[in-house]
């Protein structure tokens, strides 16, 4: 999927983008897609897998009612001729029923049947030059006024040529006195960039949320299921060791609103437990599970959580509510609020 970055953790994304964005990027992939009886069949094929797969669902107490809607929904769906408007009304029970706003079908820009026809996929060299025509998420670097240092990440890249990407951009911040950190329209990403990122925010390591992964063993009856016992493998989590952070202990402002999403709320969330840094604007969006990305068939795609997240400190997370602004005032004023902060 090109929408979102695989993370360390065995093949785990860390995060992917919210709702919202999914309506806004997913319209021009409808195009290649099957029309009638063959699109029938791709959609029938899609809500079959999608109900086996929910055997992977973390929050397996959830399963049944929302097993139950898309069952109820079933005739409506297959009677949606449009993939996008098929996914959204998918979609749309999903969250109805889970809350869980990572829980998500998406719509590939492509079969996987010709994937398989063009060949291997990428290789890591033509993977991160894409991203480095993307900049690896980094969208602005630059100094303000009164020697504020001021970051805007549009993603997180998972592709570990992006810690060079974010050491160069501290580098270009290095001696400012403070920082302010634009989150507002980040829908997160990938775990490499943001444990770099994180390695700049203090003199050690800082220790980040904790994920939890569900025990699933394979289903003798179905390949495309599990079986869980109902235990959890947690993971430590640490920022990266950085040689020279750009920020051990300067004043750090973080800007969130609506658009801030997964694995920039966790960014946002670790930095106010840590009480490192003041968190301005409007709640996030609240997205915290970590989750992976299963086939539904050759043109559809469902990310599935199959993990929490626990912040050692808090012992819970942003999941469902949001991270919570220190400082509570309309996104677009975000900014402003900052630099008042910073030159008090």
């Amino acid at each position: 999927m090109k929408r979102v970055t695989l993370a360390v953790i065995s093949g785990v994304l860390l995060s992917c983008q919210g709702p919202a964005a999914v309506l806004a990027q997913e319209a021009a992939a409808t195009a290649g897609v099957a029309t009638g009886a063959g699109a029938l069949i791709h959609r029938t094929r899609a809500l079959d897998t999608l109900d086996r797969r929910l055997a992977h669902y973390v929050m397996a107490e959830r399963t049944p009612p929302i097993r139950a809607r898309l069952a109820e929904r079933r005739a409506a769906y297959l009677a949606l001729t449009e993939p996008e408007a098929f996914r959204q009304a998918i979609n749309a029970d999903l969250l109805a029923v889970s809350g869980d706003k990572h829980l998500q079908v998406w719509l590939e820009g492509r079969s996987r049947d010709d994937v398989v026809a063009e060949g291997a996929p990428p290789s890591m060299e033509a993977m991160s030059a894409e991203e480095a025509r993307n900049g690896y998420g980094v969208r602005e670097a630059r100094m303000l006024d009164g020697g504020v240092g001021y970051l805007n990440l549009a993603s997180f890249s998972g592709h570990p040529d992006s810690t060079r990407a974010i050491d160069a951009a501290m580098a270009r911040l290095a001696g400012a006195r403070a920082l302010v950190l634009d989150l507002r329209e980040n829908l997160g990403g990938g775990e490499v960039a943001l444990r770099q990122l994180m390695g700049h925010f203090a003199p050690e390591p800082m220790r980040l949320e904790d994920l939890q992964f569900r025990r699933c063993a394979p289903d003798p009856a179905d390949p495309e299921g599990c079986i869980q016992d109902g235990s959890r493998d947690t993971f430590e989590r640490f920022a990266n060791t950085v040689d020279q952070p750009a920020f051990p202990d300067q004043p750090i402002y973080v800007l969130v609103g609506p658009g801030a999403f997964s694995a920039a709320e966790a960014v946002a969330y670790d930095l106010q437990a840590a009480r490192r840094a003041t968190v301005i604007g409007e709640p996030t969006g609240g997205g915290a599970n970590p989750s992976t990305g299963m086939d539904l068939g050759p043109w559809f795609t469902v990310i599935m959580p199959i993990g929490v997240a626990r912040h050692p400190v808090t012992g819970t997370n942003w999941e469902g509510v949001g991270v919570q602004p220190d400082v509570l005032v309309p996104a677009e004023r975000a900014l402003d609020e900052a630099l008042r902060l910073a030159a008090g």
